[in-house]
């Protein structure tokens, strides 16, 4: 027997993971977590910016099956090092921010 998914957790905020509209035929009983920060980047994506991802990702899921969080979380890699805690911080206030504005 299968375990059933009951969210989808999606890293968008990158060119490779291609168009958000691909996956408008996931479940529509399943909730949609989507990336709209890269917590790679050290700058602050503007709420504006992060607004506009929330409103495409609405237009293919529904509001009521979204979540919204940022790409992979902003853990450290050895090789690969992300944001700093305040920049980390920023980025969360900004998604917030957008989400409040939803």
């Amino acid at each position: 027997m299968e375990p059933e998914v009951g969210i989808y957790l999606l890293e968008l905020c990158t060119p490779r993971a291609g168009e958000i509209s691909a996956l408008g035929s996931l479940p529509e009983d399943r909730r949609v977590g989507v990336g709209v920060v890269n917590p790679k980047r050290p700058e602050v994506e503007s709420v504006e910016f992060i607004l506009e991802r929330c409103r495409k990702a609405e237009s293919v899921f529904g509001r009521e099956r979204l979540l919204f969080h940022p790409d992979c979380g902003f853990a450290t890699f050895a090789d690969n090092p992300v944001a700093t805690a305040s920049t980390a911080e920023a980025k969360l206030a900004a998604i917030g921010e957008a989400v409040r504005r939803l």
